[in-house]
């Protein structure tokens, strides 16, 4: 048995992690999760069609699968849910047959009682035989309660009858939704085998050697370095001359710290800088994807974009920077007080240094390659400390 079928089992065994999660926030999630496997297979059948099998093939290979393991994660999570809800279902229905059963046997006993029996053919000569007054109406007040009880008990028969009813078709109803996820989870087991082989066979076709991409990384790390270096020399220097009106001006003071506010607020909401694109590399240390003890560091995001990709300001601000480096081609730095926002890869730049931008204003535009797609180097400074976008950025 493979390691996802064992992974699939454990999570169907351990459901007492879900019950803080309700069905309705697991299915969104598993409609957000849906909507992105989604997209990353449209960018992967656009990569077939032009008959590219390269590492940017194999890096969405990676997305589509780690998107696939959340999708049937998502789903065992709802399978023990509904797997809880047709045990108390359950429970509720054997309790309700119970409590019917004792009230059928209640009533069939008071009815088998003979002088019940006789008191409900001769009501009337029952209370004329009455000794005095006193007890007429003792007897009365005894033949009305009897009946009231009678009627109450036949009432209650009748509606725990109903809620069995009730309950027996939402049990049915639980067991066709259990069926459908559990459908589509194996469904989705079956795609992810696919996956991995086609990934696999991928690597494997690339033929991707140790030597050759150590020399590639050590290019991209030089190139990373020379950008963070006159990424911070260009932060640095405007820092130190807003620090210096601040001292001169009370006004340019409180503005700086407005900005500051204003930006740090938005923290998780920012409009992502560019549309109809994909977080194709992350923030941070992590591992190569296809290379074993291989590490690959990230400043910021990388988006891949379909087709030509218009880049705007994810926020008020200042235009401070504009240069030209191998590997990153054109850059533009915004600052917003003391936070700043790097925008790289761009093909063609239509803001100036000095220039005012307001959140949404077009920066400039990245031009698709020869397979359809382009890229967008994405980054977020604190003073001289970089951030991770994505906690920044409104979540998609």
């Amino acid at each position: 048995m493979s390691n996802k079928y064992i992974l699939f089992l454990c999570i169907m065994m351990s459901g007492a992690v879900l019950f803080g999660q309700s069905r309705k926030d697991l299915e969104s999630k598993r409609l957000e999760i849906i909507k992105n496997i989604e997209k990353t297979n449209k960018n992967l059948e656009n990569t077939k069609k032009k008959k590219q099998e390269n590492a940017e093939k194999l890096k969405l290979l990676e997305q589509q699968i780690a998107q696939r393991e959340k999708l049937i994660q998502n789903l065992s999570y709802e399978v023990v849910i509904q797997e809880k809800r047709l045990e108390t279902n359950t429970e509720t229905l054997d309790s309700l047959g119970i409590k019917q059963g004792t009230l059928k046997q209640q009533y069939s006993q008071m009815l088998r009682m003979n002088y019940l029996k006789k008191m409900s053919h001769s009501k009337w000569s029952y209370l004329l035989s009455s000794k005095n007054l006193n007890n007429l109406m003792l007897r009365w007040i005894y033949l009305n309660q009897l009946e009231e009880f009678t009627k109450r008990k036949l009432e209650t028969i009748s509606n725990i009858s109903s809620e069995i009813k009730a309950s027996n078709e939402e049990i049915l109803k639980i067991q066709e939704e259990k069926k459908l996820l559990v459908n589509q989870t194996e469904e989705n087991l079956k795609t992810l085998a696919k996956e991995q082989k086609e990934k696999d066979e991928l690597v494997k076709k690339l033929g991707i050697k140790e030597k050759t991409l150590a020399d590639d990384l050590k290019k991209k790390q030089r190139e990373r370095e020379k950008l963070n270096a006159a990424i911070e020399k260009i932060i640095t220097d405007e820092l130190a001359k807003a620090k210096e009106k601040a001292k001169k001006s009370t006004k340019e003071a409180k503005a700086a710290e407005t900005d500051n506010i204003g930006f740090a607020n938005n923290k998780g909401g920012l409009a992502w800088p560019v549309q109809n694109a994909i977080v194709s590399a992350r923030f941070g240390t992590q591992p190569h994807p296809t290379v074993k003890n291989v590490t690959i560091s990230n400043s910021g995001v990388d988006f891949t974009i379909q087709g030509k990709g218009t880049v705007k300001s994810v926020f008020d601000g200042e235009v401070i920077g504009y240069m030209e480096i191998s590997g990153y081609k054109k850059i533009v730095i915004v600052q917003h007080g003391s936070y700043s926002t790097v925008y790289s890869k761009l093909d063609d730049v239509v803001v100036s240094k000095g220039e005012k931008v307001k959140k949404g204003t077009v920066l400039g535009y990245t031009l698709a390659e020869s397979n359809g797609k382009s890229q967008l180097h994405f980054e977020l400074w604190k003073d001289k400390t970089k951030q991770d976008p994505e906690k920044w950025l409104v979540r998609k």
